[in-house]
């Protein structure tokens, strides 16, 4: 089983190389934080952007999400679908890259939601 899912991890970091599976992240992406009253720059969703890019752009808005909108944490977690354990090991142990590792955690989680989604169809 963690040979398969191995696998799977890993066609997912090839799929981030293709820049039409980072925009359709994005769109997944964009949709899930719209829910919670967030929302990114007009060209998000329409134009791919790299992965660098992203992950800062991710680390920014979840850095105002946690100073500015703590209430709306959870529900935004709930909805992202990241585990209360993955985000509160962050907490508990902040430093101050967590952000940047934790963007991490959700740009991942949205783009398995991408893949699944594909490979379900």
């Amino acid at each position: 089983m963690e040979n398969e899912l191995s696998k799977i991890n890993d066609s997912i970091d090839q799929s981030m190389h293709s820049k039409d599976f980072v925009l359709r992240t994005q769109r997944q992406i964009a949709k899930d934080f719209r829910q919670h009253g967030f929302e990114f720059e007009a060209d998000f969703e329409t134009e791919a952007k790299t992965l660098s890019n992203l992950l800062e752009t991710l680390q920014f808005r979840l850095g105002d999400i946690a100073e500015n909108h703590a209430s709306k944490w959870l529900p935004l977690m709930y909805a992202l679908d990241i585990s209360e354990k993955s985000y509160a090991r962050f907490f508990i142990n902040a430093d101050k890259n967590w952000l940047g590792d934790f963007a991490m955690i959700v740009l991942k989680r949205e783009a398995q939601k991408v893949f699944f989604r594909e490979k379900l169809r």
